[in-house]
């Protein structure tokens, strides 16, 4: 696993800073809304736009690797960090979403 992919899958990487902007520029929007100023208009067009084509879809299924347990892909074949076989794992429900397994 690459630098990148590490830094999609922390819990402070890419999906983290995009909700954390997203936050302040749902605050921005309010206190535009409130003031009935204008200027940030063009600001929060551009975040909607750039989030439309960051496209994240939902966060990815993780598990732990019974060897090392460092997380990775839900549906990895090896570990990412000891390169260890991984057993697949049966189906997960809708709402067990992104947990990362224990097992």
């Amino acid at each position: 696993m690459d630098s990148f992919e590490s830094f999609l899958l922390r819990p402070d990487g890419l999906r983290a800073a995009v909700a954390s902007v997203d936050h302040e520029m749902d605050k921005l929007a309010i206190r535009r809304t409130q003031t009935e100023d204008a200027a940030p208009e063009p600001l929060l067009t551009a975040w909607r736009e750039l989030l439309d084509k960051l496209d994240l879809g939902p966060p990815p299924q993780l598990r732990s690797c019974p060897v090392c347990g460092q997380s990775g892909m839900r549906a990895a074949t090896r570990c990412g960090y000891c390169w260890s076989t991984l057993e697949p794992l049966a189906e997960q429900g809708a709402e067990a979403g992104h947990a990362t397994e224990a097992s």
